[in-house]
């Protein structure tokens, strides 16, 4: 019997998708930033990073997608709705709530609909990750960063 891995019809469509998901993301990256200048009068100016990082993206992408046509894949199970749906929610929930709630009363259901998205999800533990994120947070951007986030409605 023939090894799997010796088989030209060996493929790991997970990386071929996944590589060329991450090249359509470079091109993008690449399109979005060509208004802006690629060099200064010192060498660097505000388009030279994103530019260097499309690259670097799209041939990681490349990378992964050449692999996958000469290594042995696992089959492609089902699709994990309830992680996108929940993890999509928080971050909507977090656009939509943040100036007008702040950030204690957006953050934290935030946080519990994103932890939602575990198979295991157990919620007295989420609740405990969630303030104490939201306190992090509240600590860290308005206080060490010198964010303007506000951390509580504006009455």
């Amino acid at each position: 019997m023939e090894n799997p891995s010796q088989s030209p019809t060996a493929r790991a469509l997970g990386d071929i998708i996944g590589g060329a998901l991450l090249i359509a993301i470079a091109a993008l990256a690449l399109y979005m930033v060509q208004h802006l200048p690629a060099t200064g009068r010192v060498g660097f100016a505000s388009g030279t990073a994103p530019r260097i990082f499309a690259y670097a993206l799209g041939l990681l992408g490349a990378f992964i997608m050449v692999s996958g046509f000469f290594q042995q894949g696992v089959r492609l199970s089902g699709f994990n709705w309830r992680g996108i749906i929940t993890i999509l929610g928080s971050v909507l929930l977090f656009a939509f709530s943040i100036r007008t709630l702040g950030l204690f009363l957006s953050g934290v259901p935030m946080m519990l609909l994103a932890t939602a998205a575990a198979p295991g999800y157990r919620y007295k533990e989420a609740i405990a990750f969630a303030l104490a994120i939201t306190a992090f947070c509240a600590l860290l951007f308005p206080y060490a960063l010198g964010q303007p986030i506000p951390l509580w409605p504006s009455l």
